[in-house]
C-alpha cells in the first residue's frame, strides 16, 4: 500500500497553524478570489505568501483551490492569480473552470493542476481525460464508491477522496440550488446551503436534503488498497480546533496503517471525532455502500454534538442533572426538550461522570426532568487543541572560534547546511569562551521553529561577546529556514502568453431534450432532437432508440459507473448509423472516442470564450452556455456566433442527487441499485412526487434509472423562459422538455437580468 496524503483545509492562518500542529502533510486553502468557499478567511497575497513559507518550513505542502466558474470579464483577473500562485510557488491549484484549465496549462505549464471535485470527475474515463489533458490529480467526486475509485487510479493520475466532513447533497459543480433560488453562486463560491432547510415530503417536514458528515478513518486500508493517494479532510469553514482533532486522529491512523498495525478507532477517538463536529452522527459515505436514509438525516441540521447526562430535577432557576460524562467549566450545552433546544454555557466547577451538576436556566428555559443534556462544545478538547504544539524541527549547529579568523556559525536540519560569519575573534585578554559559554547562548531558540540536538564547538582562547552569539544564531537559524523552506518548495516555472482565442462562427439549430421519445410530437421543423432517456438500462436504450428517427442524439447521464459508461458507448457504435451524435454529460466523458458527432450539454457548464474553446478544440461540435449568465454576459460569450447553444426553455435541474427521497421517506439504508418501487408504480414510488419549501414552491424529483441504480434529478419549481430573448439576439436555443408538468408551472427569466455573485 502507498503512504495516503493526509490533506487538511486551511480557513485561516489559525487552522493552517493547527493542521501544521496535528500533522498534516498538505493543506488546502483559498486566495482571496475564485475560491469555491468564499465563506472562509481565505488569503490575500502577503498572508498567502507567509503562509506558504510557513508550511514549507514545516515541509507541508500547499494546495490553493482556483475552482470557481468564471465570467468573461474576470479571465484578466484568473491569469494574474496564476501568475501569482505560480511564482510564489504553491505545490497546486485546484480547478473547475475548464477556462482556467485552459490558462493554466498553456500559460503556466509547469504549475501542478488538480481537477477540483467541482469538476464532477467520476469514473476511470474522466480520470484518463484529465491525465491527457496534463492534469496531476483528480478529487473524485464524493459519490464514487471505493471500486471506482480503483479503476480511476489504474488510469495513472494521482487519486484523492474526501475522507471526513461535511457531504454535500448534489453531485459537487452540478449544483444550481442556491444560484437559482437566490443569486448566490455555488459554482462561484457563494451557496446558500438551501440543502440544510426543511422540505415538505408526502406530507412530513424533514430536511430531506441534507447529508450526514463522513468518517473513512475506519477505511483507510480500503482507500490506500484502492490507490487512492491522498484522503482530504473537509472543513474551510471549519474552526482551527476542529481541524486539530481531525487531522490529528487522521495522522494516527495513517501512521499507524503505514507501521502495519492499524486499528479501528477506540471508543474514545470516536467520541472525540462526534464531539468536535458531526451532523446526524458518521457515516461511511458513498465510498462505502452508504445509501438513502444512511445519507440523509432529516431530523437536525446542525451539529448533534455528545449526549452527556440528563435532567434529573428542576426547581426555579436551577436544574440538576446526571452526568455521563465529565463536565467542564466552559462547556456548551444543549438541552433538548419535547419543547425545543436550549443552548447554554457551562460554569462551574468540573462535574465527574456519574455526579450531579447544577445548571442555571435562563428564564426563557423550560426544561423537565428526563430532558437530554448534550455537549456541543467540549472545553477541555478545544483547549488541547488550541496547545497542541508546532514540532520543532532539530538542528545540528558548528561554532567556529578561533583567534584572528572570522566568527563562524553553520546550522542543518539534516538536509540542507547554511554558514553565517561575523568579524574575525579577538583573543582573550582574561578568560576565554568556553564550549559551555557557547551552549548557554546558542541553545537559545525558543523564538524560533528549531530545536538544538547537537553542538559542536571549536575555540581556542578566544573572546566572544554573547550578544554576537546571539546574533549569529538568529542570522543562521533564519537563513536555515529559508534554506529549508526553498529546499521544499518546487521551482517556480516560465510564464508562455496566452493562446489565440479562436472560435468558430457556425450557427446552430434550436436543440430540444426529450425525456419522452413522445414529446417529439409537434417540434418545429428543423430542430435537432436530444433523447434524454429515463431508464439507462441497455434492453430501455435498445427499445427507445429502434423506435426514434433516425439523426435523433443520445443526451448522455452526467454521472454513471465506467460499466455504464462502457455500454452506452458500445451502444453507441451500435446505432451510430442511427444517430445524429451525442450529448455529453459531463466533461470526463471526452476520454472516450465517441464514433458520432458530439456536443458539450448542460452537464459541461460554459461561462466564458475560453472554456468554449478548450471544448471545441477537443472536438465538441458545439457546446451549451452556463444558465448561470445574464443577457449581458451572453452577449460577451456569443460575440461572432460561435457554436453555442443558450439555454433558452424548460425547467432548470437544481440538483443531481444520489440518494431517493422515497426510499429516504421510508427509511431504507439498502437495497438501492436493486429497487423497483418505480418499475412496478409502487404508491410509495418517486414519481409524481415533489419537495416544497416553506413558501410553497413545488419542485419536481424525476428519477434516472442506470443499472447501478438510480439517481434523483431535482427540477425548479418554475419554467425558465427566455425564448423570446434569445431569438432577438438571433442565437442558438436550448429547450428542455422534462416531465409534462411544466404548463401548469409559473415562468422566470432565470438569470437573464438577475447576475449571480
Amino acid at each position: 500500500m502507498s503512504r495516503l496524503e493526509n490533506l487538511a483545509p486551511a480557513g485561516t492562518r489559525e487552522a493552517l497553524e493547527r493542521a501544521v500542529a496535528a500533522g498534516a502533510d498538505a493543506v488546502y486553502l483559498g486566495y482571496a478570489a475564485f475560491s469555491a468557499r468564499s465563506g472562509a478567511g481565505n488569503f490575500d497575497e502577503a498572508a498567502l505568501r507567509d503562509a506558504v513559507r510557513f508550511a514549507h518550513l514545516h515541509h507541508v505542502r500547499v494546495h490553493v483551490t482556483v475552482n470557481t466558474l468564471v465570467k468573461d470579464g474576470e479571465l484578466d483577473a484568473v491569469m494574474a492569480v496564476l501568475r501569482l500562485l505560480n511564482g510564489i510557488p504553491v505545490d497546486a491549484v485546484l480547478v473547475q473552470d475548464l477556462g482556467v484549465l485552459l490558462l493554466a496549462r498553456r500559460c503556466f505549464p509547469e504549475l501542478p493542476v488538480h481537477a477540483s471535485t467541482q469538476m464532477a470527475i467520476h469514473n476511470a474515463t474522466g480520470a484518463r481525460w484529465c491525465r491527457e489533458m496534463g492534469m496531476r490529480r483528480v478529487v473524485l467526486a464524493r459519490e464514487c464508491s471505493v471500486r471506482e475509485m480503483a479503476l480511476c487510479a489504474a488510469e495513472g493520475i494521482e487519486i484523492e477522496a474526501f475522507g471526513h466532513g461535511a457531504q454535500c447533497v448534489a453531485v459537487s459543480g452540478e449544483c444550481l440550488f442556491s444560484s437559482m433560488v437566490g443569486e448566490r453562486s455555488g459554482n462561484r463560491g457563494r451557496c446558500a446551503q438551501p440543502c440544510r432547510l426543511t422540505y415538505t415530503y408526502r406530507g412530513r417536514p424533514g430536511a430531506w436534503l441534507s447529508p450526514r458528515d463522513v468518517c473513512l478513518r475506519d477505511d483507510l486500508p480500503a482507500l490506500a488498497e484502492a490507490g487512492v493517494c491522498s484522503v482530504k479532510l473537509e472543513g474551510r469553514l471549519k474552526r482551527p480546533e476542529y481541524v486539530a482533532v481531525v487531522a490529528g486522529s487522521y495522522r494516527r491512523a495513517i501512521d499507524a496503517l503505514d507501521a502495519g498495525r492499524f486499528r479501528p478507532a477506540d471508543a474514545e477517538e470516536k467520541r472525540q471525532l462526534l464531539q468536535i463536529f458531526q451532523r446526524g452522527g458518521l457515516m461511511r459515505g458513498y465510498a462505502m455502500g452508504a445509501e438513502d436514509a444512511g445519507v440523509i438525516c432529516p431530523e437536525r441540521v446542525n451539529h448533534g454534538g455528545v449526549p452527556v447526562g440528563e435532567i434529573t430535577g428542576v426547581r426555579g432557576g436551577l436544574a440538576q442533572a446526571r452526568m455521563t460524562m465529565t463536565l467542564h467549566d466552559g462547556d456548551g450545552l444543549q438541552l433538548r426538550t419535547a419543547r425545543g433546544d436550549a443552548e447554554m454555557v457551562y460554569a462551574g466547577h468540573e462535574v465527574p461522570a456519574g455526579g450531579t451538576a447544577t445548571l442555571r436556566l435562563r428564564e426563557d428555559m423550560r426544561v423537565r426532568p428526563g430532558d437530554a443534556v448534550v455537549r456541543l462544545a467540549d472545553s477541555a478538547q478545544l483547549q488541547e487543541a488550541r496547545e497542541l504544539p508546532v514540532p520543532p524541527i532539530g538542528a545540528e549547529v558548528w561554532l567556529r572560534a578561533m583567534p584572528g579568523e572570522p566568527l563562524q556559525l553553520t546550522a542543518s536540519d539534516g538536509t540542507c547546511f547554511v554558514t553565517v560569519e561575523d568579524e574575525p575573534v579577538a583573543p582573550a585578554r582574561s578568560r576565554a569562551m568556553t564550549e559551555e559559554d557557547a551552549r548557554r547562548s546558542l541553545n537559545k531558540t525558543g523564538d524560533t521553529p528549531f530545536v538544538l540536538r547537537a553542538l559542536h564547538v571549536r575555540t581556542e582562547g578566544a573572546f566572544v561577546p554573547v550578544s554576537a552569539l546571539n546574533a549569529l544564531r538568529r542570522r543562521a537559524l533564519d537563513a536555515l529556514a529559508e534554506a529549508r523552506a526553498g529546499a521544499f518548495a518546487r521551482k517556480a516555472g516560465p510564464e508562455l502568453p496566452p493562446p489565440p482565442e479562436r472560435l468558430p462562427r457556425d450557427g446552430l439549430p434550436t436543440t430540444v431534450i426529450l425525456r419522452d421519445p413522445a414529446q417529439a410530437a409537434g417540434l418545429p421543423e428543423g430542430c435537432r432532437v436530444v433523447w434524454h432517456p429515463e431508464d439507462w438500462r441497455e434492453d430501455a436504450l435498445r427499445a427507445g432508440l429502434d423506435a426514434l428517427p433516425a439523426g435523433t442524439w443520445l443526451g448522455l447521464p452526467t454521472v454513471c459507473e465506467e460499466a455504464t459508461l462502457r455500454m452506452l458507448h458500445r451502444l453507441t457504435e451500435a446505432y451510430r448509423d442511427r444517430l445524429g451524435g451525442v450529448l455529453l454529460g459531463s466533461v470526463g466523458q471526452l476520454g472516450l472516442a465517441w464514433p458520432v458527432p458530439y456536443g458539450a450539454g448542460p452537464g459541461v457548464p460554459v461561462m466564458n470564450r475560453r472554456a468554449a474553446q478548450l471544448l471545441l478544440e477537443a472536438g465538441c461540435a458545439f457546446v451549451t452556455a452556463s444558465c448561470e449568465l445574464t443577457g449581458r454576459e451572453l452577449r460577451t460569450l456569443m460575440a461572432g456566433q460561435p457554436p453555442i447553444l443558450v439555454p433558452a426553455w424548460g425547467r432548470t435541474q437544481l440538483m443531481l442527487l444520489h440518494h431517493c427521497p422515497a426510499r429516504t421517506y421510508l427509511g431504507l439504508t439498502q437495497g438501492h441499485a436493486a429497487c423497483r418501487m418505480c418499475d412496478e408504480q409502487s404508491p410509495d414510488s418517486l414519481r409524481g412526487q415533489t419537495l416544497c419549501d416553506r413558501r410553497g414552491y413545488a419542485y419536481p424529483l424525476l428519477r434516472e434509472r442506470l443499472p447501478e441504480g438510480c439517481l434523483v434529478r431535482l427540477m425548479n419549481a418554475v419554467v425558465t423562459d427566455v425564448r423570446a430573448q434569445v431569438a432577438e439576439a438571433g442565437w442558438s436555443a436550448l429547450w428542455e422538455l422534462t416531465d409534462g408538468r411544466e404548463a401548469a408551472a409559473g415562468c422566470t427569466l432565470g438569470h437573464w437580468q438577475r447576475p449571480v455573485e
